[in-house]
């Protein structure tokens, strides 16, 4: 008895036994093996997702773009090819001379050329700018920045435009240009235009200051500063108020982003709504006399061109080519026009803009192509923020 109680106990200890260290290791390289893939597996989907995610932002946004382009060729305000002046027989030949003068002065409704207040990228291409008049705003004021309504209807009061109090209806300058990315979000963060997490700015402390630092100052001459932007713009599009629209008439401009006081790019800026970014190249082409123009200005209904044709490669390797029919009525252009006071700049007002500068001109940046006086060279620095 005593005997097989003993061989029991040894049987159950040999059932008992555990594993050896061979064992051991062999599972644990097998199980780091199992666990690896799994990782590699949840990481792929995260990275597929996050690319999808960004994909659809960039085909969401080429479609509104699309429909904003649409909206704009679709209601263009041109200026009557024949116009008859009505004068009393008592009119003074001064008046005759003046109101002459005033019919004399009028800058082209559509405007398609290069856009001088940029530099190129480093592949040193410059993009263009397409200036247009529009019976009805292509683009909500809602979705510009809050301080954006405020200067428009400040800007209709000044020029005694109260067709459109809200901004949703009503003739508008405007203009499409592209900067490169996050350099103008900088300057409206910078300026009060925007709070962070607007317009795709970051809100983190940290981030905002990573991204207003000296790796996002806005110099002149980017080449100058080894800051020469990669090819990725942002699309923007702008409404030109009357004091900008003054000065564009009388051939000054158009202006870099850090050209003048806080106010004066802070009434320029505050518009500006950006419609799709990652852009690597972009343009645009008038088909008129049976070709297609890359420079191109119209003013009366006489000068429209068939269609316009657009064409935008993004940096994730999207594409895309629109063509747009043409379509117009006749009015006034709502920021040369009128008479307001707010394209007069009063001696001795303005704050010297965001570096402190006075407000003599000076200090004032120019535009490409001009000469720059390093001395005087507005550059936007951030670092001394914190």
């Amino acid at each position: 008895m005593d005997t097989a109680n003993i061989q029991n106990q040894k049987q159950s200890r040999a059932g008992a036994r555990g594993f050896t260290l061979i064992e051991l290791v062999l599972a644990m390289v097998l199980g780091s093996m199992i666990l690896a893939g799994s990782i590699g597996v949840f990481s792929a989907m995260r990275s597929m997702e996050t690319s999808f995610a960004a994909r659809f932002e960039r085909t969401n946004e080429l479609q509104i773009t699309q429909i904003i382009m649409t909206r704009s060729m679709l209601g263009l305000q041109m200026q009557e090819t024949e116009r008859s002046t009505v004068t009393r027989s008592n009119t003074s030949a001064d008046s005759v001379a003046e109101q002459e003068a005033e019919e004399a002065e009028s800058r082209a409704r559509i405007i398609l050329e290069t856009d001088t207040s940029i530099y190129p990228d480093s592949t040193q291409w410059t993009p263009q700018r397409f200036e247009l008049v529009t019976a009805t705003p292509p683009v909500p004021i809602g979705l510009a920045s809050q301080a954006a309504g405020w200067y428009v209807e400040q800007d209709r009061v000044d020029s005694l435009d109260f067709s459109a109090s809200d901004g949703s209806q009503g003739a508008v300058r405007g203009v499409y240009e592209l900067r490169p990315a996050g350099q103008r979000e900088a300057i409206m963060l910078k300026l009060g235009l925007i709070a962070p997490g607007e317009f795709d700015t970051p809100t983190n402390e940290n981030e905002l200051y990573a991204f207003t630092n000296a790796s996002y100052q806005i110099a002149l001459n980017p080449t100058e500063s080894g800051l020469q932007s990669s090819p990725n713009w942002t699309l923007w599009w702008r409404p030109i108020l009357y004091a900008e629209g003054r000065m564009l008439l009388e051939g000054q401009g158009p202006s870099p982003d850090t050209l003048g006081t806080s106010e004066e790019i802070r009434s320029r800026l505050a518009g500006a709504v950006p419609l799709m970014h990652g852009i690597e190249r972009c343009n645009w082409e008038i088909y008129k006399g049976d070709e297609y123009v890359q420079l191109f200005s119209a003013l009366e209904m006489k000068d429209l061109p068939a269609y316009a044709q657009f064409e935008v490669i993004l940096t994730n390797g999207q594409y895309a080519s629109w063509m747009f029919e043409v379509d117009w009525v006749l009015g006034d252009d709502p920021s040369t026009t009128s008479s307001g006071s707010s394209g007069e700049d009063e001696e001795g007002e303005g704050n010297g803009g965001l570096d402190g500068a006075n407000d003599t001109g000076e200090n004032r940046a120019t535009r490409p192509g001009q000469t720059i006086d390093p001395d005087r060279a507005r550059v936007f620095d951030f670092r001394n923020d914190r």
